[in-house]
């Protein structure tokens, strides 16, 4: 007896692979079966994808900051969220095709207020520790709102991991006033004005 599911995926991969030309059935019925068995995996994908989602937390931020890890390959995320402070998250590696596709879609975010999806996930490397992994991005468009000086040089501090030279620097080097309120793209130059190593 057919499985249920498999019937399904089969004629899901039959309508995909579309109709039959007279006299090529073992081409066709090979073309159906790979499609099928990509149906398969990709659900598979899917559902685990999904189920990522159904536990991850979720929470408004503005991404300020988008840089590769170079060790891990990963992408890491610099985010202010709705109290002014700053989050540091990461993605799936970048040598695999999520990863690489999460970082390319939050390098096009930055500067935006986002809907935040990450889980807390343990290291492969070290099973007692864990990261904060980003795993969806919902975009909210473009943060038009100001931040306050105090707020802005705290959070280019908080990213130069307090090393007020550094700070300083950044926020010289991004061209950003003395005095008065900074816009998100703004305080994005300035962070993008960090070393590599104080933003890890």
């Amino acid at each position: 007896m057919v499985n249920p599911r498999d019937l399904e995926l089969t004629l899901a991969a039959a309508r995909a692979v579309g109709p039959c030309p007279p006299g090529e059935e073992a081409s066709w019925t090979e073309q159906v079966r790979a499609r099928a068995v990509h149906l398969y995996t990709l659900a598979d994908t899917v559902g685990q994808d999904l189920q990522r989602l159904d536990t991850a937390k979720q929470f408004t931020a503005t991404l300020l900051s988008v840089r590769i890890e170079s060790t891990s390959t990963r992408g890491l995320l610099v985010v202010r969220n709705t109290s002014g402070e700053l989050e540091r998250l990461r993605t799936d590696r970048g040598d695999t095709d999520a990863g690489r596709a999460m970082i390319e879609r939050a390098r096009a975010l930055v500067g935006h207020r986002l809907r935040v999806y990450r889980l807390n996930e343990q290291m492969a490397s070290n099973a007692k520790l864990q990261v904060r992994t980003v795993v969806h991005l919902a975009d909210h468009g473009p943060d038009t709102d100001p931040v306050h000086e105090h707020s802005a040089k705290e959070n280019v501090l908080a990213a130069a991991e307090g090393d007020k030279e550094s700070a300083r620097q950044a926020w010289l080097d991004a061209g950003l006033p003395e005095t008065g309120s900074v816009t998100v793209r703004q305080l994005a130059e300035a962070l993008a004005q960090l070393p590599v190593a104080d933003m890890l």
